[in-house]
């Protein structure tokens, strides 16, 4: 609860205590940012007041690293969201975990007796995120490498990012039309027939949102948790799918559409 207060007060302004300082291991380092500690084979460490976090040091133009390394929330606007849902002691699931800003804040806010499952296809970060879980003691937190999908274990192909297009890696998701590229097994979350209460599920994952949700309709039917998902129009075409999927997918679970964030993401809960 006291870690979680920090941050909290650190987001508004206050400056609870000051971080260690320790030299880097790199002396020809240049860079003014006051958490970073060191650089190892492009990944840096920073220790922030929102946690430890192993980030690739060569990309600049991420804007999730670039908030996570100045000790800043990425969509805080979601998390804000989050925290009004999320109880003690229950499951969440962040599919989409990218470098695991949320799934770590989320780990804090189940408690020991709850449990966050973090998922993520891209093999480079979800390395990252593993990296970042355990060296903020997050024991709580189950990482599942895969394609959140309404199908299982079946192959998925995810590109080698193209920078150019997107500029930052958690822009990317599985490619349905995708010839070359990394092959990625399919994980549906009715398979992890979780028992102990969901309190909440967020839904990132550039494109596929419906699948990884069709791939969780009894898990849903089951607990009756909020859910926000994204959903981006760019998107659609490759993976032949619309808006009214969504609409339709959201009636047929008996959910309501409660709340619009940032534009393109979207709170559903149960219907009264």
């Amino acid at each position: 609860m006291k870690s979680i207060l920090k941050k909290v007060l650190y987001l508004l302004g206050y400056q609870v205590s000051k971080i260690p300082t320790r030299k880097t291991q790199n002396t020809s380092l240049v860079d003014d940012n006051p958490f970073l500690k060191y650089i190892e084979d492009d990944l840096a460490l920073y220790e922030t007041p929102i946690g430890k976090y192993f980030l690739p040091y060569n990309i600049k133009t991420d804007v999730v690293i670039n908030a996570m390394k100045n000790g800043k929330y990425f969509d805080l606007e979601i998390i804000k969201i989050a925290q009004e849902y999320i109880q003690k002691g229950t499951v969440v699931l962040d599919v989409g975990a990218n470098f695991g800003q949320m799934s770590i804040l989320f780990s804090e806010l189940v408690g020991k007796d709850g449990k966050v499952y973090a998922f993520d296809a891209d093999d480079f970060v979800f390395d990252i995120l593993q990296k970042n879980i355990k060296i903020n003691n997050c024991t709580n937190i189950e990482p599942i490498f895969g394609a959140v999908h309404e199908l299982e274990n079946q192959t998925f192909i995810f590109p080698k990012q193209d920078f150019k297009r997107f500029s930052a890696y958690g822009s990317y998701g599985i490619d349905p039309n995708a010839k070359e590229g990394r092959k990625v097994p399919s994980v549906t979350i009715d398979s992890l027939n979780i028992t102990q209460p969901i309190s909440f599920m967020k839904v990132d994952v550039q494109g596929s949102d419906i699948f990884a949700m069709r791939g969780a309709i009894e898990t849903i039917k089951r607990h009756r948790m909020p859910i926000i998902f994204e959903f981006e129009q760019q998107f659609q075409e490759e993976f032949k799918t619309s808006f009214q999927d969504y609409v339709d997918f959201v009636n047929e679970i008996g959910y309501k559409f409660e709340k619009i964030v940032m534009d393109i993401n979207y709170l559903i809960v149960p219907k009264s």
